[in-house]
C-alpha cells in the first residue's frame, strides 16, 4: 500500500503564473528550492530523523496498521531550519483513549478526542510519552497534554460518522 500510494514521496512543483498567464520561473524555482530545503529531516521533522518522504511513508503505514495517526504542527524552527514549521508524528497509542466523559453543558470527550455538540474536534488529549516507552527515572511519568485541534492533523478513514478514532484497515479479516 505504501509503495503504491506514496512511492518515493509526494513531490511539489510550483505553478505561480504572471499576469499574462505564463509560469513565473524565478519565483517557482525559489519556492521549489525552499520546499526541498524544508523537506530535509533536520527541518521538517521535530525529531530530526525523517525526511518528508520518509514521514509520508511512515504516516501511511501507521494509518494502514493502526487505523490512524496524528500529526502535530509546530510553528517554530527545528535544527538548521529557516522555516518556522515542523511536523511531529504521534502514534495512536499516545492519544488517551481512556479519557472519555459525556457532554454535560460543555464539550464531550470520546476516546481522547474532545468534540463540540456537532462532533467537530476541539482538542486532543495526548500522552507526553508513549505508554510502552521505558522510563529510566521516576519523573518520567505519563502526563496528558490538551492540544487544540487546530494544531493536529488526524489521518484516518471515517467509516461511520461521528466516529472519533480510526480502525486498522485489516481489522475485519482478523476475526
Amino acid at each position: 500500500v505504501v509503495n503504491n500510494v506514496i512511492g518515493s514521496g509526494v513531490g511539489m512543483q510550483a505553478q505561480v503564473k504572471n499576469s499574462r498567464g505564463d509560469l513565473h520561473e524565478r519565483i517557482n524555482d525559489q519556492i521549489e528550492d525552499a520546499w526541498e530545503y524544508w523537506s530535509k529531516a533536520d527541518c521538517c521533522h521535530t525529531g530530526g530523523t525523517m525526511h518528508f518522504c520518509d514521514l509520508e511513508r511512515t504516516l501511511l503505514s501507521e494509518v494502514f496498521t493502526a487505523g490512524e495517526v496524528f500529526i502535530r504542527k509546530h510553528y517554530r524552527t527545528f535544527g538548521k531550519g529557516r522555516i518556522p514549521f515542523a511536523l511531529e508524528m504521534i502514534e495512536a497509542e499516545r492519544v488517551a483513549d481512556e479519557f472519555t466523559h459525556p457532554q454535560a453543558g460543555g464539550p464531550a470527550a470520546r476516546l481522547g478526542v474532545e468534540v463540540d455538540p456537532y462532533g467537530r474536534p476541539v482538542a486532543y488529549f495526548i500522552r507526553t510519552i508513549h505508554p510502552g516507552e521505558l522510563r529510566f527515572t521516576a519523573d518520567q511519568t505519563v502526563k496528558l497534554e490538551r492540544v487544540p485541534a487546530s494544531d493536529i492533523i488526524h489521518l484516518r478513514k471515517v467509516d461511520r460518522w461521528p466516529q472519533t478514532r480510526g480502525e486498522p484497515w485489516l481489522h475485519a479479516v482478523v476475526r
